[in-house]
């Protein structure tokens, strides 16, 4: 039963790949939302194990889960992820994890260490419903989580989670609600691994890449803290990469600051585009127009480099942190236009 929540059996030994798009919603109306993109690459090994490998919006592995199935169920193994370029083994307790034929299902128990706090991150099914979605027949997992202090045995979080595996397809959507929101994961593609290993190596920039010998210009005092391949997305840390205090802030600044002259009687997007170093400093700027097709589109280069001037000028900025430390980050702003009237500020 198990085994046809997955694909056949062709496909599942040559392994396929998700994508995902992540969608955060905060509780806080002042807060920002996110969008994020990650891949998870789903193989059978020679062993009957199955490898489930996680990825980021930029092809690069985060980490890694062995597992097997058995007595219609899947068992968790062993399970490692990736830190600063180190692959370390996680302290996760091996056995039952997710349970296709009872409400009472496993545990998948973790511990880590955040400053110096050791913590532990249990996930428990309890209960497994029969469900369809667009036609096709899935079985919804309802999971309660929680983290543990161990050093005070307190919780210190609680939240509850589904996932939606469909049959023939695997795992399709999650819904999971947080202390700060609530994030919906949805597949919008599906592919084999090796198409996803032929688009991770096609040797050209990311799609976010800024040349950095070709651009606007940086505000004073720019520089990146790391290696130009490390430059993470503004959406992969916690906290993201954004304007400080809030969007909010930014629209009202861009507003008052921005000539009406550069967008008159325009319909489409102008988009500036940037890296926040990990010290919260702008630069790289980048600015294009985009008509309402999404094609690009001339913009006057004096235009440009008004834009960019505007956001030099522009400030605080908040870095994004990953595994609690500061990274570099792309991102961008991106003005929706009708005829001549400003419409959205995105993200």
């Amino acid at each position: 039963m198990a085994r046809s929540y997955f694909p056949p059996s062709e496909i599942f030994e040559q392994g396929f790949v998700n994508k995902f798009y992540h969608h955060f919603q905060p509780y806080d109306k002042d807060s920002r939302g996110a969008i994020r993109i990650s891949y998870t690459a789903c193989q059978s090994t020679d062993d009957k194990k199955v490898k489930i490998t996680n990825y980021n919006a930029g092809f690069e592995a985060t980490g890694w889960q062995y597992y097997h199935m058995q007595d219609n169920r899947l068992w968790i193994d062993s399970a490692w992820y990736i830190l600063d370029y180190d692959t370390i083994r996680s302290r996760v307790e091996p056995g039952p994890y997710k349970f296709w034929d009872t409400a009472n299902g496993g545990f998948f128990k973790e511990q880590y260490t955040i400053d110096s706090v050791e913590l532990q991150y249990i996930s428990h099914q309890y209960a497994a419903r029969d469900t369809v979605y667009d036609s096709i027949p899935g079985l919804k997992m309802l999971f309660a989580r929680s983290a543990r202090d161990l050093e005070q045995d307190s919780t210190r979080y609680e939240w509850k989670a589904w996932e939606l595996y469909l049959k023939g397809r695997g795992l399709w959507a999650t819904w999971e609600q947080n202390q700060k929101g609530i994030v919906s994961s949805q597949v919008v593609e599906q592919m084999s691994l090796q198409e996803f290993e032929s688009r991770a190596n096609h040797g050209k920039h990311r799609v976010a890449w800024i040349d950095p010998d070709r651009n606007l210009g940086s505000a004073t005092g720019f520089k990146i803290c790391g290696r130009e391949q490390d430059i993470a997305d503004y959406y992969n840390g916690e906290p993201d990469a954004h304007f400080l205090p809030s969007k909010k802030d930014l629209v009202r600044a861009l507003d008052a600051q921005v000539p009406k002259s550069i967008y008159e009687g325009f319909s489409g997007f102008i988009t500036i585009r940037f890296v926040i170093s990990c010290e919260g400093i702008l630069g790289r700027l980048s600015v294009q127009a985009y008509d309402e097709n999404y094609q690009k589109t001339p913009m006057k280069l004096e235009d440009q480099e008004i834009l960019a001037k505007l956001f030099k000028n522009l400030g605080p900025w908040q870095a994004t942190q990953i595994n609690g430390k500061a990274r570099d980050a792309y991102a961008y702003v991106s003005i929706k236009i009708q005829d001549g009237k400003i419409q959205h500020y995105l993200p």
